[in-house]
């Protein structure tokens, strides 16, 4: 095992951030901080975190088999992609609650992958 791996999760946030974006940037990967919302964004923002976590247990619960049958049924099943399947389920999720604007910058990207979905 490296010495990078012991010492962190392994986890490489230098990949999430998009590209022309300052890495050295402590906020790179961060949307708006609290202090620069106000109350009732800052409820949105916390109202779509936890749905957003609720939605993430209920997906991790499932087998890829089970996120299949739900394609199935939806008749959407040759729109099924494991690579993108979380970015997709953020987007819905973030449809129902959205939260505040810059909240989080991927969103964007995100809707696109549904609104490519909706449009076939």
């Amino acid at each position: 095992m490296e010495e990078e791996d012991a010492k962190g999760s392994g986890v490489r946030t230098d990949q999430l951030v998009e590209d022309g974006a300052d890495k050295a940037s402590p906020t790179a990967l961060r949307g708006r901080r609290r202090k620069d919302m106000t109350p009732e964004e800052w409820s949105a923002a916390m109202a779509y975190a936890k749905a957003l976590l609720e939605d993430y247990k209920v997906y991790h619960a499932m087998t890829e088999e089970d996120v299949e049958e739900e394609y199935r049924r939806a008749g959407k099943l040759d729109k099924y992609d494991p690579e993108t399947e979380l970015h997709k389920r953020c987007a819905r999720v973030a449809k129902k609650h959205p939260p505040p604007p810059g909240y989080d910058p991927r969103l964007e990207e995100y809707f696109k992958l549904i609104q490519d979905e909706e449009a076939d």
